[in-house]
């Protein structure tokens, strides 16, 4: 993950966690020469990662090849544990696909990335195949843009500067002026739609999620096959319903916190 920040910076501690997320659900066992490759480092510092991890307790070791054991679970616990979202947000997700019947999201942004923590998926969108935890470039979702368009200018900026925009679907935004009048446009009406930019055949429509103090902690989206709704009938007759729910969920916080 590239930096976003000029403060005090450990490079090993970058390096530590960069190996964890190597591992996924099509990448449970890896080599040394795997884990050097995707962390962009030689087999020499790739080998001390590893038994260093495997010494803690995160890293399991099985002949040559390597995996994450459920100790790795307590740093997303102490996540999930501080920040109460997905505990909150949830029910609201789940009381609103009951009443629309489509499906809704929660994600936060992390990094250039988003994340996501909580949602419901309705039947008819089986192609959209989500767990927690799943991370999607930022660009490339409307949930990415009401994140984006919430931070300071400067960030803004520096994000556009750095980030590649590759194509998923012909409807990507793959232009750097384009995807700036986007998040403008997103920070100015307070919401985003997504008209087939991440999936072919889904429209998605995202409105933010704000703490007390009025930051923007996360995203919220019902996602909808474009078959079904145009773009317009998605804005008028969903948006209030997910900006409600997004309310609610803000009311929630706010007496947890």
């Amino acid at each position: 993950m590239p930096r976003t920040g000029d403060g005090p910076y450990v490079q090993s501690l970058d390096r530590g966690l960069a190996v964890l997320r190597c591992f996924g659900e099509d990448r449970t066992r890896l080599s040394i020469s795997d884990v050097a490759r995707e962390v962009g480092v030689d087999r020499a510092v790739a080998r001390r990662l590893l038994h260093t991890l495997a010494e803690l307790g995160y890293i399991g070791v099985d002949g040559s090849n390597f995996f994450v054991r459920p100790r790795v679970l307590e740093l997303a616990q102490a996540y999930l544990g501080a920040v109460e979202f997905p505990d909150v947000i949830q029910p609201h997700l789940a009381q609103l696909t009951s009443e629309i019947h489509e499906t809704a999201m929660a994600f936060v942004l992390d990094g250039d990335e988003i994340v996501y923590i909580a949602g419901v998926q309705a039947r008819r969108l089986v192609s959209v195949n989500v767990r927690v935890g799943l991370r999607i470039p930022a660009y490339q979702s409307p949930l990415g843009h009401v994140l984006l368009a919430a931070q300071p200018a400067d960030a803004r900026e520096a994000y556009l500067e750095r980030v590649e925009l590759t194509p998923v679907t012909r409807y990507t935004i793959t232009e750097k002026p384009a995807l700036r009048d986007r998040l403008a446009k997103v920070a100015d009406q307070g919401y985003a739609l997504g008209d087939e930019e991440l999936e072919m055949g889904l429209r998605t429509i995202a409105v933010p999620v704000h703490d007390r103090n009025g930051t923007i902690l996360a995203a919220i989206s019902i996602g909808v096959l474009a078959a079904a709704y145009s773009a317009r009938t998605l804005t008028k007759d969903l948006l209030p319903r997910l900006r409600q729910t997004a309310g609610h969920i803000e009311s929630d916080l706010a007496v947890l916190h």
